[in-house]
């Protein structure tokens, strides 16, 4: 048999399988209750909102079986810059990518800015889809920590005074700001300037990944760092995924015209253009008026979800968990004792208590992480939060009691 490895680009070696993909496979037993794909719910997909826009969409207009351009339907871009007009992110379709789905837009990025072993400032945990996009590319990552503010802005500053002081200097930093995927923290207001400061300071770009943000609980939205941005240097990515449906794989970019042309064509190399069919359907459902009305109704269905766990959490964990309180988005980070590896008790959650999760260790760039887990209360059933956490409880209490 031939051996395909010695074909092989050097890239491959630096491609790793992602934690998140592989708990998807956790979500297909029945009897399994699962907090481990961060998926949207399926019992909040506007599916009749769906049905009418399918119904109408071939009536007098077979846009959507054709090819389209790369840089996506002129009219959902146009589309596209009116939503982020209305979010303070000035626009027009010139500033406009359509991509399949943000995680593409990370690739294309990631491909056009990085050369092997370039610098790259990441959030640690971060989500690991932008951590395997840069990885792809060999782009070498530092992780900078987290805590209930979300980025360390101090320590950044350390980080980068110390890389400049040995001639090393990043090309971007990569961000999660609101209701970060995997902790659910939300960058504060001070450490969004702060990280723009540092930015220009040392002549970094920002790509700024936010497909959370408009699921929010309640709280005053903080401004996009995008928004902040006087210069250009922040790439702004946004999701139709979370807000509408997974299935139309329509995302988009917003940069600098120059950027959104150099992205363009590294995306005629990639698929030459994004589904018509997905972008049609996107379409149609923002011009129907009811887009803005389904994100309401999303944000009392996953408030509600975030609540059940958080009070679960508190009656049921033992006192030695910590986790976070997110005020939007999909996810909890809980953080073990430093003596439980979450990804070696899995299989014993899984088999004794038939409850799962996703461990900690594939978010972090350094190899830590052991002690950590991330739950998603988005697409577990209501009726199923409470016993999956105390399920969780139960193994993690034994694991304690048996290291004392």
């Amino acid at each position: 048999m031939l051996q395909m490895e010695r074909f092989y680009a050097e890239r491959v070696g630096d491609m790793k399988g992602s934690d998140i993909r592989d708990a998807f496979k956790l979500t297909e037993a029945a009897d399994v209750i699962s907090f481990a794909g961060g998926f949207p719910a399926v019992d909040a997909f506007p599916v009749s909102l769906i049905e009418t826009v399918m119904d109408d969409l071939f009536r007098c207009d077979y846009t959507g079986l054709q090819y389209g351009p790369t840089e996506g339907l002129e009219e959902l871009r146009r589309q596209v810059a009116v939503m982020m007009d209305a979010e303070n992110i000035p626009s027009d379709v010139d500033n406009i990518l359509i991509t399949n789905g943000s995680q593409q837009a990370l690739d294309l990025i990631a491909k056009i800015f990085l050369d092997p072993k370039d610098y790259v400032l990441v959030e640690q945990p971060g989500y690991i889809g932008g951590l395997n996009a840069i990885g792809n590319y060999q782009g070498q990552m530092v992780g900078i920590p987290l805590d209930d503010d979300g980025l360390r802005i101090d320590i950044l500053a350390n980080k980068l005074k110390e890389m400049s002081n040995k001639g090393r200097h990043p090309k971007f930093l990569y961000t999660v700001p609101n209701f970060q995927n995997p902790t659910g923290v939300t960058l504060s207001l001070e450490r969004r300037r702060g990280l723009l400061e540092l930015a220009r300071e040392y002549d970094f770009l920002i790509l700024e990944d936010n497909p959370y943000g408009r699921i929010s609980f309640g709280q005053e939205p903080l401004p996009h760092l995008k928004t902040l941005d006087t210069e250009g240097r922040v790439i702004y990515l946004g999701s139709f995924s979370k807000i509408l449906i997974p299935g139309a794989r329509v995302g988009w970019a917003v940069g600098l015209p120059g950027v959104i042309r150099q992205l363009s064509i590294a995306k005629q190399g990639t698929d030459l253009c994004s589904s018509s069919l997905g972008m049609k359907l996107v379409l149609d459902c923002i011009m129907s008026g009811e887009l803005d009305g389904h994100i309401d109704s999303l944000k009392v269905l996953y408030r509600r979800r975030r609540d059940i766990m958080l009070e679960s959490l508190g009656r049921y964990m033992p006192a030695e968990v910590r986790w976070t309180h997110p005020e939007g988005g999909f996810f909890v980070w809980l953080r073990l004792p430093s003596y439980i590896d979450s990804r070696a008790l899995l299989p014993f959650a899984l088999e004794e208590e038939k409850v799962a999760y996703v461990g900690g260790k594939g978010f972090h760039v350094d190899g830590s992480g052991h002690n950590t887990i991330r739950l998603a209360y988005s697409q577990a059933p209501e009726s199923d939060i409470a016993e999956g956490i105390r399920r969780l409880a139960k193994v993690l209490r034994r694991q304690i009691e048996s290291a004392i």
